[in-house]
């Protein structure tokens, strides 16, 4: 069995793992890497897939963690080469359907959690993962040789505004697998504690919102349900009406509306056109471009060219989120950007408004000791995060030779009872036009 990252490892974004026993090919993951304040090269970046090109008869499926970009962004190109079928959850699956745009959608398949699929040589499970977005899954894949669990992006989060908690006691059955390998998401591998449940940033917000003297604009990413769902609630006990601003985030809420991950039982979303109506103290608008993206609605907000709306003084602005790693500079010119235009702007600086959707250093400890495998790679992060995350494994038990600190193209093979490093493949970016 071989385990042959080409995208995700040593850098954040455009995640794709190979995963080979027999002559046959699970993919997991096929997303864009995100974009970099050292990287000028125009248009979006995919996984190199140079060593998948003579091996097209092989590939048995891509599977999907979940919705984020750096996960199925790729998809299009990746299935204009390799028709192969795709699985993933159930929301997961409507952001595919979108993204493909009417292409290749006959191959998609909707997976239910723990059910059990076969395909060729590899038998499969979906297990939920909490994340910061819904539906999100690890995955684990068995063979003759070796069991592998990949617990896509994760944090632990027992009181999650959408979904379960994660079912430790099947992380720990999975324990007695065959030549178990953790592949585990190192994104925050350097953050001490735990990172922090959704819930807790109910009281802030709704502290923000009863304060408020006039609207209330709040950027978050466009796949961050839960936050809306929070927003929704929160608005609806303080007797304000919600409109969302963005398409995308239009388009991900009628997805999660309509298939129930998200309720809005008062009809507290209304249009931004029903808005126009209302006194400024009774209006929430969410919002995408939370990075400031250019294009995004924050983005075109904050610098005046949104068409139908602007900041007004009296304005209370949240930025629900960090910065992404790179686009730290152009975060900090849409908070400015807003400050200058008399909006107050509450962001994460200042105020509990955001928490992440990574496990920080005890959540990846509680993984490892709950799966407790036998081999270990840290996945999902830059090459600092790796190995921090290296560290903790083996500090938290893992045998130091059977932890393998790899980035994009490396291979790690099991055979029997051995795990090694084997030939390094063709790995890099395939930059493509947007």
């Amino acid at each position: 069995m071989k385990i042959i990252p080409l995208g995700g490892l040593g850098e954040i974004g455009k995640n794709m793992m190979v995963v080979e026993y027999n002559d046959q090919i699970l993919v997991i993951d096929a997303g864009i890497a995100f974009p970099s304040e050292i990287n000028t090269t125009p248009g979006f970046g995919v996984a190199d897939t140079k060593y998948l090109s003579d091996k097209k008869d092989m590939i048995q499926a891509v599977l999907i963690t979940h919705g984020h970009e750096d996960h199925i962004g790729g998809l299009p190109y990746f299935l204009n080469q390799f028709q192969v079928p795709v699985y993933s959850t159930p929301l997961t699956k409507n952001f595919i359907d979108f993204k493909l745009g009417g292409k290749n959608r006959h191959n998609l398949f909707r997976v239910n959690f723990y059910e059990s699929y076969k395909l060729g040589e590899f038998e499969f499970q979906f297990f939920p993962v909490c994340h910061s977005i819904p539906d999100s899954a690890g995955i684990l894949i068995k063979t003759e040789v070796a069991s592998l669990v990949h617990t896509g992006d994760f944090k632990f989060d027992d009181k999650p505004t959408i979904g379960d908690p994660i079912n430790t006691k099947y992380l720990s059955s999975l324990s007695s697998k065959k030549n178990l390998i953790l592949c585990s998401d190192s994104t925050y591998a350097e953050k001490p504690g735990y990172t922090d449940s959704e819930s807790v940033l109910n009281a802030n917000l709704e502290v923000i919102i009863k304060n408020a003297q006039g609207r209330v604009l709040i950027a978050t990413f466009s796949s961050l349900l839960s936050r809306v769902q929070q927003v929704i609630n929160i608005s609806s006990k303080l007797n304000r009406k919600v409109v969302v601003v963005g398409r995308s985030m239009i388009r991900n809420l009628n997805f999660a509306l309509d298939a129930g991950y998200v309720l809005d039982p008062k009809s507290t979303v209304i249009s931004l056109k029903e808005s126009t109506n209302l006194n400024d103290d009774e209006i929430v608008l969410i919002t995408t471009g939370a990075q400031g993206e250019v294009n995004s609605a924050m983005g075109l907000i904050s610098t005046m060219r949104h068409n139908d709306v602007q900041i007004q003084r009296g304005d209370t602005v949240v930025i629900s989120s960090s910065p992404i790693p790179g686009n730290e500079v152009r975060y900090s010119h849409m908070i400015n950007n807003i400050f200058r235009q008399g909006g107050d702007v509450v962001y994460q600086n200042i105020s509990l408004v955001h928490v992440h959707g990574h496990g920080s250093r005890n959540d990846l400890q509680r993984m490892i000791n709950l799966v407790n495998p036998k081999y270990f790679i840290p996945i999902h992060g830059e090459t600092r995060h790796l190995v921090a995350h290296a560290k903790l494994a083996e500090n938290s038990g893992v045998a130091a030779q059977n932890i393998f600190l790899i980035e994009d193209g490396c291979t790690v093979e099991i055979k029997e009872e051995k795990a090694s490093l084997g030939t390094k493949v063709p790995s890099g970016t395939t930059y493509l036009k947007d």
